[in-house]
């Protein structure tokens, strides 16, 4: 069982260089913030099969869960960063008086002289 997990934290490794890849070429910001998030939640795992190979599970998970956690609220506040930072600022316009309007106008409808029973 201990081969296998280091097998899996191996691969976990390899996959984290192919996201470490996307955050150096990007080629836009938001794949260079997926692509840390990404590395955060491999190393969340990682954490996890450590404290595995280790026998101390419990105090490893609770690391890992806090990790998780900053990983996520990292990401959620560098992608509101960029999307302020990316918004045009408009400039300021007065308001102008509004238009004067006309009253309703308001058709009745013809009457024919006859009632309105029809025969």
């Amino acid at each position: 069982m201990e081969q296998f997990l280091i097998a899996i934290g191996v691969a976990i490794l390899l996959l984290m260089l192919t996201s470490l890849y996307r955050v150096v070429r990007g080629p836009t910001v938001i794949d260079r913030i997926l692509g840390v998030n990404v590395i955060g939640t491999k190393t969340a795992v990682l954490i996890i099969i450590i404290g595995t190979l280790s026998a101390r599970v419990e105090m490893f998970i609770d690391i890992a869960l806090a990790y998780a956690l900053l990983n996520f609220i990292t990401t959620i506040a560098a992608a509101r960063f960029y999307q302020r930072q990316s918004q045009p600022v408009l400039p300021e316009v007065e308001e102008a008086e509004p238009a004067p309007s006309a009253p309703p106008t308001v058709e009745h409808p013809k009457t024919t002289g006859e009632g309105s029973h029809a025969a």
